[in-house]
């Protein structure tokens, strides 16, 4: 077959060995030494290239829009993007992502989806956040906003790479997240204090929706004999071990309001698929107490300059994965990747489930950031200083 399944080898030694040490990194085996992959690195690089990504870089042929609405092209882009990866050392499994942003539960709710051309789609609420137009909405379908795009891709990067790559999870954000956009961020706010049961009619009704999502796109992926991953986050998850979410709106809540507005919901998420892990932008640091009350706690996914590494490390490290990259924060800088993974490995208490994305994709970037060397990086996380396992 011609196209895009030829252009580039599954790897099958690298992807296998990638398989099976994150296998161990989940099960919190991995003593030895972290987890690891190249992203973009900035503009500055030694011994080898930057990696663009297919969903977030605005560079390429066409717009932003036309990538993600076009399955054909968004496929090349993220074959590129995978080229490239496995170019570099690291812990990578080459799987393909039919996620276009947040917009994809919402938009099954009724939001209005703004395809920008330089940016990844927006929505508008699809409702005014008053208890009465919430409880109004309807009970989306699998024919409703986006899905059927997302299910088409599923299906097209299926055919088109004649099931070579696994398929990971869509964009489904979280109940919180699906929630407060689809009625409006400071509506949903005000709407779990001034009337507690519509918030939980929408949060129950967006979870039922994200289960009939993730079960439905994993079963045009098993049917077709191809490997599911749970989850649209790196690293690569294994399936079975839990779904991903992101939960960023927990950050603008107090660990009280998480307990009843968060926890409940992402428990029936965990029940349903056996674990749950975490994606959150922003200092979530103030919510650990409500988190360890999530069962099955699989992973954090987190942006290191945003919420404290050190925090994060010490209250969770070796007890679940944890995935970190340099994120974005105008006052908290690293200087340089080297200096990014060198702060992260002096400050694990152990290298059990963690996990170092080497990328500042969304991140600020000025003059003086320094060059990546690419050999030294790996270095440094290959042949860390060693910790005693606890």
């Amino acid at each position: 077959m011609d196209g895009p399944s030829t252009r580039l080898p599954a790897a099958p030694t690298t992807a296998t060995a990638s398989r099976e040490f994150l296998r161990k990194m989940w099960r919190l085996e991995n003593d030895g030494r972290p987890g690891y992959m190249f992203g973009y690195m900035g503009p500055k690089v030694k011994g080898g290239k930057s990696v663009a990504s297919a969903l977030f870089s605005v560079e390429g042929p066409g717009t932003v829009r036309e990538r993600l609405q076009d399955p054909e092209q968004f496929l090349l882009a993220q074959l590129e993007e995978l080229e490239a990866q496995m170019a570099l050392p690291g812990d990578v499994v080459p799987s393909l992502c039919p996620a276009f942003g947040v917009v994809s539960i919402p938009s099954a709710f009724g939001s209005e989806v703004i395809w920008w051309d330089d940016n990844l789609p927006a929505v508008k609420p699809a409702c005014d956040g008053e208890p009465e137009s919430v409880l109004a909405l309807r009970t989306p379908t699998l024919d409703d906003g986006e899905i059927p795009r997302i299910l088409h891709h599923t299906r097209y990067y299926i055919k088109r790479t004649a099931g070579l790559f696994p398929i990971r999870l869509t964009d489904v954000q979280g109940p919180l997240d699906a929630a407060a956009l689809i009625a409006g961020h400071t509506e949903f706010l005000s709407l779990i204090v001034t009337d507690p049961r519509a918030a939980h009619r929408l949060l129950k009704a967006v979870t039922d929706f994200i289960i009939t999502l993730v079960h439905a796109q994993r079963s045009i992926v098993k049917r077709a004999g191809v490997e599911f991953v749970p989850s649209m986050f790196q690293p690569w998850m294994p399936d079975g071990t839990g779904v991903s979410i992101a939960n960023d709106e927990c950050v603008m809540m107090s660990p009280e309001m998480h307990d009843t507005f968060s926890v409940p919901y992402m428990n029936m998420l965990s029940e349903e698929f056996g674990g749950i892990a975490m994606h959150s932008c922003g200092d979530w640091t103030h919510q650990f107490p409500s988190l360890d009350k999530v069962r099955n706690l699989r992973g954090l996914e987190f942006g290191a300059s945003e919420a404290s590494y050190e925090r994060v490390l010490q209250h969770y490290g070796g007890k679940v994965v944890l995935a970190c990259r340099v994120g974005l924060h105008r006052d908290v800088h690293f200087n340089g990747m080297k200096d990014y993974v060198s702060r992260i490995l002096n400050a694990a208490p152990t290298y059990r489930g963690l996990f170092i994305n080497v990328d500042i994709t969304n991140g600020i970037l000025g003059d003086s950031w320094p060059e990546t060397d690419i050999a030294e990086i790996s270095h440094l996380i290959e042949r860390p200083p060693s910790k005693n396992p606890s």
